[in-house]
């Protein structure tokens, strides 16, 4: 990378990978090129000169953080919100909450199957949410995701009014839920970035709740990410240069 080191990665857990290392010393960079290799992206030389992988059939999906210049930032949307709305909404790709709920319909022999998983999922996102009286619901005028305050369902609160770090936490969730338990790499860059520490100490319990078979690889500088049990997952970065 840069010129500077050769980067060798082997010793790779089945389950959960935390990367862990100081400013600048390549991360990110390395979650990009991991995602670029394994979904045909063209890598960019001016991060690695190649880029060489086991080869596998899974799919490889990447929540990257939302630092974004500040140019973007002035755009009425938020980065963020347009991830969540996306992965939320009829996208035309397939992938979304919507799209999946309207397999109930395509699919009648697997609804009993399809709802079963939606009321866990609105189970634990309740769960997460109800110290602020939030209550996630299917609005019925509109089919629309959507939540309300609990025992006052005549008050809404649309996706764009929850706070960043619920609404990172509602896209990081919504993206384990449709793997649908599946066998899936996970690229998650900071996800730490605008939640509670409480929501930190138990993100990685949540997500292999949704999906215990998604293969998690992640970047933070938050120790509460790992306190619980993940201590053995870390991966530091310096461990894995080979310097030219």
């Amino acid at each position: 990378m840069w010129g500077r080191v050769d980067l060798a990665w082997s010793q790779i857990h089945e389950d959960v990978n935390i990367l862990v290392g100081i400013n600048g010393c390549g991360k990110t960079t390395l979650l990009n090129l991991i995602s670029d290799y394994y979904t045909g992206q063209k890598i960019k030389k001016s991060m690695a000169e190649s880029v060489k992988g086991t080869a596998i059939d899974s799919p490889v999906t990447y929540i990257r953080s939302f630092d974004v210049p500040a140019n973007v930032k002035k755009k009425t949307e938020s980065i963020l919100l347009q991830e969540l709305k996306h992965i939320v909404n009829q996208n035309g790709e397939g992938t979304s909450f919507f799209d999946y709920r309207m397999k109930m319909l395509n699919f009648p022999q697997k609804a009993a199957h399809i709802q079963k998983r939606i009321d866990k999922f609105f189970c634990l996102v309740n769960r997460l949410f109800e110290e602020t009286d939030k209550q996630i619901w299917i609005n019925p005028h509109n089919n629309q995701l959507q939540f309300v305050i609990r025992g006052k369902q005549d008050t809404i609160i649309q996706l764009e009014d929850l706070s960043s770090g619920e609404k990172q936490m509602l896209l990081i969730l919504t993206t384990a839920f449709l793997q649908e338990e599946k066998p899936t790499i996970l690229l998650m860059d900071e996800p730490e970035i605008s939640l509670h520490i409480s929501w930190q100490d138990r993100l990685i319990e949540w997500i292999r709740t949704l999906n215990p078979n998604c293969q998690l690889i992640l970047t933070t500088h938050s120790p509460n990410i790992f306190a619980n049990g993940w201590e053995d997952k870390i991966i530091f970065m310096q461990d894995l240069e080979e310097k030219i």
